[in-house]
């Protein structure tokens, strides 16, 4: 699965609680997980803070 985080061209990040689901489910099906960040520094709401998968 692909995540891309945070969102292009808005700057809308995932939620700390949609990541874990994120990873849970990709646990629990066995896939693999990427994490595309590359617009990290393109969050534009400071109510929802950019975090990593990291």
């Amino acid at each position: 699965m692909v995540v891309i985080n945070p969102g292009n061209p808005t700057g809308n990040c995932l939620t700390k609680q949609n990541m874990e689901d994120i990873i849970r489910l990709c646990y629990e099906e066995g896939l693999v997980l990427m994490a595309d960040e590359v617009y990290q520094d393109n969050v534009y709401h400071e109510a929802q803070p950019f975090v990593s998968f990291k």
